[in-house]
């Protein structure tokens, strides 16, 4: 071994440090960069060589540039980010239904319900005043305005977040295409991991993109020995090597109700999530907002048929001489219990009087109902029929399949009373409420342009209170159709499930935040970069390139005094 190779060796040495030095500098320039891991230089001895019986060093050799990372922590990482995407997607979806709800403000339902039966109970003090009619009338229209609000803005939330999870599928696509195009540059440019070193840029941006990706969807990711990365969901798997699956978005009809959801282009099966932004989605539209609606509905469905099944058979001020039902029947022919009445028709009878208003003569005639599964049912037609029958009353059956009745002259005026069929409840005649769900409950119209048919009376045309006094207090009475609730318990029950809910995921979000906090801490001890340890290193490469020059240095002296000899 000559002086030659000394030099050589420590020429080698300057080289290995800069390059450190190099990577050093590359550490620093990117420590605040999003997802980028620090970068190590891999040193080892050179083969040593034998001079005589002595084996000696050959000096130092770069293996390579490698990324300091701890895959597990990494994937741990991954798998919390999802289930945190996951929870605080329907955390946002549960504040905004709670904000749509406006519980504790001056507008809130709960108002709006004690300001609306209030104002039934003013009636019962004065039914004689039209004020006060009126203003049961707009109390009413302010309590079913707010419903049909809330339920819209529901609907309205619930068609968003599909529209949300089309662009989930389109991100997830254009993720996936990214990854499986860096696996192939990553493979091309270590040769399957030929190479002492990691292709470390496309592998931060790679590892920045299943970031991105495990928000959306929950993913497995698994680094194969060429070094490209299979990401998989659930049992199938979105990239392999440099290919890609798409997904696309459809509505699955055999859902109740139809929805949209994420598909497998491929195999048009569905992508099952377990956790990211998407199966949050999933979770706050099928669970929160639908669960939600559905109540709503059941309350509005119970709110008009309880107090339409006692203003129907009620009186107001004055009579009528004419009116049409507010629902139609689909078969005037068949039998009504059949008819597809919103509420259910029973074996009965109701009545109507007939009142002559010069004379204040009245007369009451009772219209049977009968249902007994025969042949002779009664049916719409009959119910006309039968109208028809009284004398000075006449009534059809419209071509759209509603009721229509009206004096034979302006002399007459008719009321109802007594209904134990439910009939006129249920082909809204006479009723207070129209509609069948949240988004289509309003007044009737009939009641709506004149507040004198607001029907507080169950004795009879004129200023009775006993049937106001009943529909005051519908709102506290238990409801068969509500398990036993109230009208308003049914509404505050649905308050206070949403707030439960917000404080139930509001901790499990809280409670994934701080672990991941904990993790990224850890991932960041691994593969951030740290300021004080780079410029130690820093300080290492930069005596080790001195000390090498002063070997070559004392080399090329010992050489030229060699060579002067």
């Amino acid at each position: 071994m000559s002086l030659f190779s000394t030099i050589q060796q420590s020429a080698n040495a300057l080289s290995v440090n800069e390059l450190g030095l190099h990577v050093v500098g590359n550490n620093v320039a990117n420590a605040n960069t999003p997802g980028y891991l620090r970068q190590e230089l891999i040193q080892t001895p050179s083969v040593p060589g034998k001079r005589g019986d002595a084996i000696v060093g050959n000096g130092v050799r770069a293996v390579g540039v490698r990324q300091k990372v701890d895959n597990f922590l990494v994937e741990r990482l991954r798998q919390t980010e999802s289930e945190l995407a996951s929870s605080a997607a329907k955390g946002d979806i549960y504040n905004k239904i709670e904000s749509i709800l406006g519980e504790l403000t001056d507008n809130d339902l709960s108002s709006q319900l004690a300001d609306f039966s209030n104002s039934i109970h003013d009636v019962l003090n004065q039914p004689g005043n039209d004020s006060l009619r009126r203003l049961v009338i707009e109390r009413g229209k302010l309590l079913t305005g707010n419903i049909r609000q809330i339920g819209q803005q529901l609907e309205t939330m619930e068609g968003n977040i599909n529209t949300e999870i089309q662009g989930v599928t389109g991100e997830i696509n254009r993720l996936t295409e990214s990854i499986a195009k860096l696996n192939t540059r990553i493979v091309e440019l270590e040769g399957g991991r030929t190479s002492g070193s990691d292709a470390v840029g496309l592998r931060d941006e790679r590892l920045v993109a299943l970031q991105d990706l495990s928000k959306l969807v929950d993913i497995r990711a698994v680094e194969q020995a060429s070094g490209s990365v299979s990401v998989f969901v659930g049992g199938e798997y979105l990239v392999a090597e440099g290919i890609q699956r798409k997904v696309y978005s459809a509505v699955d009809n055999e859902s109740s109700p139809p929805q949209p959801q994420v598909l497998l282009e491929d195999t048009n099966s569905p992508l099952e999530v377990t956790g990211g932004r998407l199966h949050g989605l999933y979770g706050a539209r099928d669970g929160a907002i639908d669960s939600t609606l559905n109540s709503l509905d059941d309350f509005a469905q119970n709110l008009i048929r309880e107090f339409n099944l006692l203003h129907s058979p009620g009186q107001g001020l004055d009579g009528f001489t004419e009116i049409t039902s507010n629902n139609a029947a689909d078969d005037p022919l068949g039998p009504v219990d059949l008819a597809g009445f919103p509420i259910q028709v029973e074996n009965g009878e109701f009545e109507i009087q007939v009142t002559d208003k010069t004379s204040g003569i009245s007369e009451t005639h009772a219209i049977r109902i009968k249902l007994q599964g025969g042949l002779d049912d009664t049916t719409l037609e009959d119910i006309a029929a039968n109208i028809n029958a009284i004398s000075g009353l006449e009534s059809s059956v419209n071509l759209d399949g509603t009721l229509r009745i009206n004096s034979s002259n302006d002399r007459l005026e008719f009321s109802f009373q007594n209904d134990n069929s439910n009939f006129l409840a249920a082909a809204g005649i006479n009723t207070f409420f129209v509609g069948d769900s949240a988004t289509t409950i309003d007044l009737s119209s009939t009641v709506a342009n004149d507040p004198r048919k607001f029907a507080a009376s169950n004795t009879g045309v004129g200023s009775g209170t006993g049937n106001a006094l009943a529909m005051a207090q519908a709102f506290d009475n238990p409801v068969d159709g509500l398990d036993g609730r109230s009208i308003k318990q049914a509404y505050e029950d649905i308050v206070v499930r949403t707030s439960q809910d917000i404080n139930v995921e509001s901790g499990v979000t809280d409670g994934l935040r701080n672990f991941y906090r904990t993790l990224e801490s850890q991932h960041l001890a691994t593969s951030g970069v740290n300021l004080d340890e780079e410029a130690v290193k820093m300080i290492f490469y930069q005596r080790a390139y001195q000390a090498s020059s002063r070997v070559i240095q004392a080399s090329a002296e010992m050489l030229d005094t060699l060579v002067n000899l």
